[in-house]
């Protein structure tokens, strides 16, 4: 069997994976990504790219990419309650299209963009590194770590032939049955199955128009009883929509599901359509026990099942990839310290743990109040004062599974190792309402940057990316210190001067360091003595 050597090895060629082999590539590392499959998607798992993945897209100098898909620029991303597509509006949470590209905290916002869409571009991004190779039809069978790394045992699905692989890294983002994870002997820790849920794909051109609705996204049908499904167009132009069915038996079988039955409950009358594909799942809320150990780690759906109920699955996923991503980059590349790995676990498993208890509390929200609806779709006074009572609870309660701004770029790293706590109190960790702050551990706040004639608006998000930067916002004294200490360390730092007197009010401090994720690692007005000790600390030595 051939042996060859490789820093390393990802299995798992879904967004993660190929976020973490983009990630890399970027950092100049050489990675090999496997996947078993051929790295088509037929039919998305995820619809949506948030506010902080769309960050790190800008990071990369893609975000235009996902901007520029098939959807429609001007489609509001509205989610919209009914008895039926056919039938009353109960209610609707009002999302901007995605030609509104910036929102108050952030230089972007959530965009619509299918799996189907997402997946090409994160492919087309890791190709133009020549340090990446992804490797399709390609399976994982074994690993066996050594004192050195790891060696894979990899093959050829359509071949059959094996081969043998030596890294110094793997990295599992091979979803829910993981077998890198499996074969660290990492159990699940959480609720467990929440229950069975089928996807259904279908072609029907114009259906908004045929029922009269006003466009959206996500239309949430509701009768008497309750919150049973949504149908989510994915491609306006091509008039391919999801039907999602919340719950089916545990053992149903994908031959005795009746989807006309399911389709015409939702519609609220019989239509034809062209069936797509079908899927049925299981819907799971349970994070691993551990994200890795030594020289194998674990990211996205490997470590955490997340209910798609607020879109953070995938996203969080994404997070994970850029901050194991930078960490191995630093490692190889010589910089990092001992413990910088190690901090990864640490960092991401709440961040993990948080999005899964939040998305298993939306799941519950659409469950329980049901009750007395049988009036919902009766054409009375009685009927309309009933519709607009649960169109409230819906918006309201339901309704914040789409609010989730303090989620999506809120999370914080309060007790990482590699973030220098200041003393200040710890600010609401609010899924709703995001709280800016350069307080250690943070996302850097975006602020927009005074603009030369003739130039593009920046936001400080674009300041930050494959180094670490030192942000002097006051007084310079000193600066020096950690620029010496830094290249004494051959560590990457930019020093950045700044005469923002919006960015030093929401800042706070003379200087800030930045990590490569945009994270903020440590602040103060003053440089300290031991400037050495400050970048040891921030980078894990």
């Amino acid at each position: 069997m051939s042996t060859r050597k490789i820093p390393v090895i990802i299995v798992g060629g879904g967004p993660i994976g190929l976020a973490l082999a983009s990630e890399l590539g970027w950092h100049g590392i050489a990675c090999e990504l496997i996947e078993q499959g051929d790295g088509v998607v037929k039919t998305p798992k995820m619809n949506e790219v948030n506010t902080r993945s769309m960050e790190f897209c800008r990071r990369w100098g893609i975000a235009e990419q996902v901007l520029d898909t098939p959807f429609p620029p001007d489609w509001p991303k509205d989610v919209v309650f009914v008895t039926t597509m056919n039938g009353y509006e109960l209610g609707r949470v009002v999302r901007p299209p995605r030609q509104v590209r910036a929102s108050e905290h952030s230089p972007e916002t959530t965009q619509t963009c299918s799996q189907t869409w997402f997946d090409p571009i994160l492919q087309r991004f890791a190709r133009t590194f020549p340090s990446v190779s992804l490797r399709y039809n390609t399976r994982l069978d074994s690993f066996e770590e050594t004192p050195n790394g790891i060696i894979a045992t990899v093959e050829d699905r359509l071949t059959g032939i094996p081969e043998a692989i030596e890294a110094q890294y793997l990295i599992g983002c091979d979803g829910a049955g993981s077998v890198v994870r499996r074969g660290l002997g990492i159990a699940w820790e959480g609720h467990g199955v929440l229950g069975q849920a089928v996807n259904m794909f279908f072609r029907a051109r114009n259906l908004l128009e045929s029922c009269g609705k006003e466009r959206g996204t996500f239309f949430v049908p509701v009768d008497k009883g309750g919150v049973w499904a949504n149908i989510r167009v994915i491609d306006p132009h091509q008039g391919l929509w999801r039907l999602m069915v919340n719950e089916t038996d545990i053992d149903t079988k994908a031959e005795n599901i009746d989807k006309n039955a399911y389709l015409r409950r939702g519609i609220g009358r019989d239509i034809d359509v062209e069936w797509v594909d079908m899927n049925i799942w299981r819907r799971q809320s349970v994070v691993a026990a551990s994200y890795g150990r030594d020289r194998v780690f674990l990211a996205g759906d490997a470590v955490h099942q997340v209910s798609p109920t607020g879109a953070l699955g995938m996203n969080t996923g994404l997070g994970d990839a850029i901050d194991l991503g930078w960490k191995l980059a630093a490692t190889l590349q010589g910089w990092g310290g001992k413990k910088l790995l190690e901090s990864y676990d640490i960092e991401r498993r709440p961040v993990g743990k948080r999005a899964v208890d939040s998305a298993t509390r939306f799941h519950s929200a659409q469950s329980g109040w049901g009750e007395g609806l049988d009036k919902l779709e009766e054409a009375s006074a009685e009927g309309e004062a009933l519709r607009r009572r649960i169109g409230d609870i819906l918006v309201g309660n339901v309704g914040r599974e789409f609010r989730t701004i303090g989620l999506q770029i809120g999370y914080r790293y309060d007790d990482s190792p590699i973030c220098i706590d200041d003393g200040t109190p710890a600010l609401p960790d609010d899924a709703e309402v995001y709280h800016p702050s350069a307080r250690p551990g943070m996302r850097a706040p975006h602020v927009w940057l005074k603009a030369k004639a003739g130039e593009e608006p920046r936001s400080t998000l674009d300041l930050f990316g494959k180094d670490f930067v030192l942000l002097c916002l006051g007084d310079e004294s000193h600066a020096e210190r950690l620029e010496k200490a830094a290249d004494a360390r051959q560590m990457p730092l930019r020093y950045i001067a700044l005469d923002e007197p919006e960015v030093r009010a929401i800042y706070e401090r003379n200087f800030v360091i930045v990590r490569p994720d945009g994270h903020v690692a440590w602040r103060g007005d003053t440089i300290p003595a031991d400037a050495g000790a400050l970048l040891d600390r921030v980078r894990g030595a």
